[in-house]
């Protein structure tokens, strides 16, 4: 599935086919036990995640840090499939490590990892979160400057606020959670998801919303002002207002979803890799991800040093706080390729 996490743009599917490519290409193997391969999105969100992480724990523990990427899931399935895993620690969805906890990612040594630091209900036996990213409604305060949205339902409301839409490309990522919110859900209630009921509250929008193809086109036609409101996520939200966009968030409900840390099946260094983890997951690496990226720290009470723009998507500031609604990722991992099937024909249809 794969977020980008705002930053990254993985394979729509999860259970697409491995082809021959993608097994003729497992790479090189891993130099040993001292060192660790870790894969990622790619630069430049992996250069942030060597400067936090990884240079610090080579520091400490003088192991070495080899990075491969982007990280795609399929190539994973492929080498644990093969028996020949060359990867020890990758940056994937959280759905994506309840899906293949087990058989495609190993279950994570909770004696040398600290599942005490992480928010109640997004640890799971094969994952831990590494970041978390946001899903956030803003709306241009030029077009909207006499009415503007104040809930999330006013997205969804195309008489009370007429204007081009855009979401993101990927659909895990908030926007089904979003539809359900604005037409009256309770959080608590929100999962399991009613698609029907979802989809029919997408309807009314549906003509006049880009459904984004990239991340980076989402993020350029904020800027361009292409579009009057947007579901974005937060890394691209920021990106968009550093670059002058006039947008501004609505803190009503905001879909907050993560990336996981998992160690693939057979991963020829294990026990280095929870280390690492474990040190990744501590609060100055994962504070110092957080400025860098643009990104939240894995726990709510850590305080990165944002900049001023930063500060402006930060959902966890006390005020904004009681906005936050967490993705179920156990939810999706059992039923993200029947969504995405669903998602893909209402598309087209």
């Amino acid at each position: 599935m794969r977020l980008n996490t705002g930053i990254r743009t993985r394979a729509i599917a999860a259970g697409l086919a491995v082809t021959t490519a993608a097994a003729c290409s497992i790479g090189s193997p891993s130099a040993g036990s001292d060192s660790l391969t870790f894969v990622s999105t790619g630069s430049p969100f992996q250069d942030y995640q060597k400067q936090a992480w990884q240079d610090p724990f080579t520091a400490q523990t003088k192991l070495k840090i080899r990075n491969d990427g982007p990280v795609d899931e399929a190539k994973m399935r492929t080498m644990v499939e093969a028996k020949k895993v060359t990867w020890d620690v990758v940056d994937t969805s959280a759905a994506a490590a309840e899906q293949y906890c087990g058989k495609y990612v190993e279950k994570l040594d909770f004696s040398v990892i600290d599942q005490s630091v992480f928010p109640k209900g997004t640890v799971g036996q094969c994952g831990v979160p590494a970041y978390f990213y946001s899903l956030i409604f803003m709306f241009d305060k030029k077009k909207y400057a006499s009415n503007q949205p104040k809930t999330i339902a006013d997205f969804f409301d195309v008489k009370k606020f007429p204007g081009r839409r855009i979401v993101p490309p990927e659909i895990a990522v908030g926007l089904l959670e979003a539809a359900l919110l604005a037409d009256g859900v309770p959080r608590d209630k929100l999962y399991p998801l009613d698609l029907d009921r979802a989809f029919r509250k997408l309807e009314p929008i549906k003509k006049v919303t880009t459904f984004a193809k990239t991340y980076g086109q989402m993020q350029q036609m904020l800027v361009d002002r292409q579009v009057d409101m947007g579901l974005v996520l937060s890394a691209r939200a920021y990106q968009a207002l550093k670059a002058g966009a006039p947008f501004e968030p609505v803190w009503d409900k905001t879909i907050v979803n993560w990336d996981d840390l998992v160690v693939p099946k057979d991963a020829p260094n294990k026990e280095q890799a929870m280390k690492f983890i474990a040190f990744a997951s501590k609060a100055k690496p994962s504070a110092d991800l957080a400025a860098l990226a643009s990104v939240q720290p894995i726990n709510e009470n850590i305080t990165p040093n944002y900049n001023e723009v930063q500060q402006r998507v930060n959902p966890f500031t006390p005020d904004r706080r009681a906005s936050v609604v967490r993705s179920d990722s156990a939810w999706w991992g059992k039923n993200f390729d029947r969504v995405t099937a669903r998602y893909t024909a209402w598309l087209a249809g």
